[in-house]
């Protein structure tokens, strides 16, 4: 009542200036506080974790607070503080990009982590590390999300989570966005993920539509590039351990995970005419060399790579013959297990095939897309496919063992579409 009171004895000019003033700090408030928060695997997810975070204005001091989980609210006053790095992002709302990587950590421990600087914090998110050796697991697996991402892509997402809440990561195969360089895009796709992308890590791979730069006076508004738009780097803190390759820094990099090694390939050199010709024969030379080294020195029990086009497209009017000629081999030569893919707007997973042909022991390639953009499918390679579903928001859950491995591919609404094992 005597709040009441004094507010009645106010002049309206002075109510509206304190209520502007109370409406500013809520404005300065939310400027600085982060968004955006996702987990990204390192190179060593037993001992490590990285995050990455954004806001419209820069705040002193930004870092990362994180303890081992309890139970007990209690457990912030032991939280280390880790340093993060900040970098400008250009010609966006949300000014300010964050990133650090956590080290130091304890093998399959389940921690809980704050982001942002003093006045300014994220609520306490949880993440569980790697084991050392080889153990079960499992993970999601999402094709493109690129069209009517918040309104669209978002429930495939959400519905992926549900089926499996306790998938120790997410693979998405590239095509995030249909456009790179447009940020309020990137919005929508962590607005989309919410609280998954701060709880449970991504694995992402890059696409022909995440290379897209603004327009620079043609008008089209989808200026081709190889390397990815900045806003990449601005959304991932990803492992600085793939090939040597000036035009394409971290594009490619590999994760091993309990016995699994997850190669991420950049497959935009055999699939981007934006590449001049010594270029790409530079460029994938690099890449082959160092897909090589990874496969022939590979200590883990199981190999899946992970790229957006794939060397048995079944997409209208696409074939990729030079991929197929540089990836195929390798892929045999090597016994790669799984190849993880988008780009075609369908799914379409083909038989276990060796040289083009079926063979009891060889790759199995699958197809997904987890947004609504759909593509017809054409009969190029059919004799390959042993399932294809058109017109079908999808996504797979995988479970990974010492001697096989399971995929279930699920449509948006949790209907089973397909099924394997992979034993060894």
């Amino acid at each position: 009542m005597k709040i009441y009171a004094i507010f009645r004895r106010l002049s309206l000019p002075m109510f509206a200036i304190i209520v502007l003033l109370f409406s500013g700090s809520l404005v300065a408030q939310s400027a600085t506080q982060p968004q955006r928060i996702i987990l990204t695997l390192t190179a060593d997810p037993a001992h490590s974790m990285a995050v990455t975070w954004r806001s419209a204005q820069a705040v002193p001091r930004a870092a990362v607070q994180i303890a081992v989980a309890s139970p007990a609210p209690t457990f912030p006053k032991d939280a280390a503080t880790v340093a993060a790095t900040s970098t400008a992002v250009a010609n966006t709302e949300l000014k300010l990009s964050y990133s650090a990587v956590l080290k130091g950590l304890k093998p399959d421990t389940q921690y809980l982590y704050r982001v942002g600087a003093d006045g300014a914090w994220s609520e306490w998110n949880g993440f569980r590390t790697a084991q050392e050796q080889p153990a079960p697991f499992r993970f999601l697996y999402l094709g493109d999300a690129q069209n009517s991402i918040h309104s669209l892509w978002s429930h495939t997402v959400r519905a992926a989570y549900a089926a499996a809440p306790d998938a120790r990561f997410i693979v998405h195969a590239g095509d995030l966005v249909a456009e790179g360089f447009d940020d309020k895009l990137w919005g929508e796709w962590h607005d989309s993920l919410g609280f998954i992308a701060a709880t449970m890590p991504s694995l992402p791979v890059v696409g022909n539509h995440d290379l897209h730069l603004a327009a620079s006076g043609d008008g089209d508004g989808k200026v081709k590039n190889i390397f990815a738009a900045p806003l990449w780097t601005a959304n991932f803190t990803l492992p600085a351990n793939g090939p040597a390759i000036r035009e394409t820094p971290g594009q490619s990099y590999y994760v091993d995970y309990q016995g699994v090694r997850f190669i991420a390939l950049d497959a935009n050199v055999w699939a981007n005419d934006s590449y001049r010709p010594e270029q790409r024969e530079r460029v994938s030379a690099a890449e082959l060399k160092w897909l090589e080294e990874l496969l022939k020195t590979n200590p883990n029990h199981w190999t899946i790579v992970v790229q957006h086009q794939s060397p048995y497209s079944v997409g209208k009017d696409r074939d990729y013959d030079a991929m197929r000629a540089a990836l195929v081999p390798l892929f045999d030569k090597y016994h790669v297990d799984l190849v993880l893919m988008g780009h075609d707007h369908c799914y379409a997973r083909t038989r276990r095939i060796t040289a083009s042909k079926p063979a009891p022991d060889g790759t199995i390639y699958v197809i997904s897309v987890s947004g609504p953009k759909m593509y017809k499918v054409s009969t190029r390679h059919a004799e390959l496919m042993e399932v294809v579903r058109e017109n079908t928001q999808m996504y797979q859950v995988i479970d990974a063992a010492a001697n096989h491995l399971k995929f279930s591919a699920y449509d948006a609404t949790g209907g089973k579409v397909d099924e394997f094992t992979l034993d060894k």
